[in-house]
């Protein structure tokens, strides 16, 4: 059992533009051919931060409702989760974490995007 919200049960593949050119990997992640890997049991807290007071609402970054079985930011919060746990070793900056979770909840139709 798990500390954590979610674990990852099969491995996610991702891709995007920033990803082009970058090869790493480690024990949870790689980057090869412009597609990001998460290994399965990688565990995270979905967005955060957020707070449900009385369990009757969210305040901060809700995971979303959910879609397909899963909340809908699932996804984008594990990827943008991945990211920053390893940013030190990958070569993007805060802003283009923050690009590419944006970019992940505008694929997702995430409705509340840019609010």
């Amino acid at each position: 059992m798990t500390p954590y919200l979610y674990e990852l049960e099969s491995p996610y593949h991702f891709s995007h533009g920033l990803f082009e050119g970058v090869n790493f990997r480690n024990i949870w992640i790689s980057i090869n051919n412009g597609v990001l890997t998460i290994n399965n049991k990688y565990a995270w807290d979905g967005c955060t931060p957020k707070w449900q007071p009385l369990g009757i609402m969210t305040i901060g970054i809700p995971d979303g409702a959910l879609r397909y079985g899963k909340p809908w930011l699932y996804h984008p919060s594990l990827v943008h989760d991945a990211l920053c746990q390893f940013r030190d070793e990958l070569p993007f900056t805060l802003e283009e974490v923050t690009q590419i979770f944006s970019d992940h909840m505008k694929e997702v139709k995430w409705p509340l995007h840019g609010v």
